[in-house]
């Protein structure tokens, strides 16, 4: 049965979206544009396409907006995450722009309906580390919350432990299996990224997920959660790897970023970098990947990030590759 959309909205959003959310999970969308003044769009690879023959009523996507509290109504925008049919998540952020009001969902689906990764057993490898900082990185829409849900999922399924998540919002759901699990949303169970870290040290995690690195308090609290013999996994906006890099140490203050170099080359253990291509036979994830050996750890206490392509090029005996050994790998596949 499907989960409500929209709480105690009017019952004809309900319906106009659960069409809507129908088609756009029939042509495998991965998001869905709602705007005033205009029909549907679905997000499909790389390419906004028209969704055709349905629409939702201006009216409606107000009552939707003036459902999610008064915080909605004076800032003008608002997320929220709710379980649609067959388990699909949709994670939805609804503001007020030029043109009206404006509501994107994004459409997660259950990781058993999607094509088996490729890289899962070097994700398995990274799921089973005791400690240490890994960084899932890339544009919107590149895969990095799949593959970190992967991790974790795997985790699940054969690990006995504690698994902390921070997000904004709540995107898969997991049950606890043979871990436990415990899941935190930005805004209703903690204030910041940094008081979420330190709320959740103090309850016994073996893993912490932490949504998205933003800024340098959230990241030096999840380098002293790495520090303190925690495996904690975050995502970047970079585009590879050894950017990630050079991102965490430029949000430290100048004087901070040696400092910051000689712990991060102590406690990273990966960097995986996603990219998403349309190709004839449909959008595809390509993922190079950096792993923290002794030599890449000096390049990164001694500032040499430009030299990491080098050291990935020919580390495959470690599992590391570069985007362009990923995009030719994935065209022999």
């Amino acid at each position: 049965m499907r989960t409500k959309l929209i709480g105690s909205v009017q019952n004809d959003l309900g319906r106009q979206l659960n069409g809507i959310i129908e088609k756009a999970v029939s042509r495998k969308a991965s998001d869905i544009h709602l705007q005033e003044g205009r029909d549907p769009l679905f997000r499909c690879g790389d390419l906004l396409e028209d969704a055709g023959g349905v629409t939702v009523e201006a009216s409606l996507l107000q009552t939707w907006l003036d459902t999610l509290g008064p915080k909605a109504e004076e800032t003008g925008f608002a997320s929220a995450a709710y379980t649609w049919d067959r388990g699909i998540r949709c994670c939805v952020h609804i503001s007020r722009e030029l043109a009206g009001i404006h509501a994107v969902i994004r459409l997660l689906y259950p990781l058993a309906d999607l094509p088996p990764d490729e890289d899962q057993p070097f994700l398995n490898d990274l799921g089973r580390l005791k400690d240490g900082l890994i960084l899932l990185c890339g544009p919107t829409g590149s895969g990095k919350t799949t593959a970190i849900w992967r991790i974790l999922s795997a985790v699940n399924e054969a690990r006995k432990c504690h698994i902390i998540t921070l997000e904004e919002p709540i995107e898969y759901v997991l049950q606890s299996k043979e871990a436990l699990i415990s899941q935190r949303e930005f805004g209703r169970h903690f204030s910041s990224y940094e008081d979420g870290l330190k709320q959740s040290l103090r309850q016994d995690p073996d893993i912490i997920l932490i949504g998205e690195i933003r800024d340098f308090l959230t990241m030096e609290a999840a380098l002293h959660a790495a520090e303190t013999g925690h495996l904690v996994l975050s995502t970047l906006h970079t585009r590879s790897a050894p950017q990630a890099i050079s991102r965490v140490v430029g949000m430290s203050p100048a004087g901070r970023q040696a400092d910051i170099r000689c712990r991060l080359a102590l406690i990273l253990q990966a960097v995986l970098a996603q990219q998403g291509k349309q190709e004839e036979e449909g959008y595809r994830i390509f993922c190079e990947i950096l792993v923290v050996t002794p030599a890449v750890s000096q390049l990164i206490r001694s500032g040499k990030e430009y030299q990491l392509p080098a050291v990935m090029q020919t580390g495959a005996q470690f599992g590391m590759r570069t985007m362009a050994q990923a995009l030719q790998r994935g065209r022999r596949l």
